[in-house]
């Protein structure tokens, strides 16, 4: 088993699957993510660096940090056809991703940033005592998606 882990190192993109390209993208700004490539459905994109001209589906690759190949990665897919629906929020025993964890240093000055920027959390920072983990607070995105802010 010990080899085997040797395999995968990192987990590079987690794809979410989003209802409006644009709101989401503008919500994991505010989380820290940056863009780093787009999917876009206009024909004239076609060619541009850092763009893909996708004609049934428009969203992009966002990363938080700067590594390109060791950054933590989002992908916010936008299908036009069949149209993207929305889904109810993931429930608790559900199969499927939970949540969406990101790890930071400050989780107050974090949460205290995104109250500046209009996110409120789904639950207040709630301290712990887990694996080294102190505190977390919890998020939903646009779609319903559950992220986590941990400080460790």
């Amino acid at each position: 088993m010990a080899e085997e882990s040797k395999l995968g190192r990192l987990l590079n993109i987690v794809h979410v699957n989003v209802t409006d390209a644009e709101r989401s993208i503008e919500y994991y700004r505010r989380f820290g993510f940056e863009v780093m490539h787009v999917f876009s459905d206009r024909a004239d994109d076609a060619g541009r660096a850092d763009v893909s001209y996708t004609p049934k589906a428009r969203g992009a690759v966002m990363s938080l940090g700067n590594d390109p190949r060791a950054s933590c990665k989002i992908e916010l897919p936008q299908s036009l056809e069949p149209p993207a629906t929305a889904k109810s929020p993931q429930q608790p025993g559900q199969a499927g991703v939970g949540r969406i964890a990101i790890r930071t240093k400050n989780l107050l000055a974090y949460v205290a940033k995104l109250a500046e920027l209009g996110i409120t959390p789904t639950l207040v920072p709630q301290e712990i005592d887990m694996v080294g983990a102190h505190r977390y607070a919890l998020y939903r995105d646009p779609d319903g998606v559950l992220l986590e802010l941990i400080e460790f």
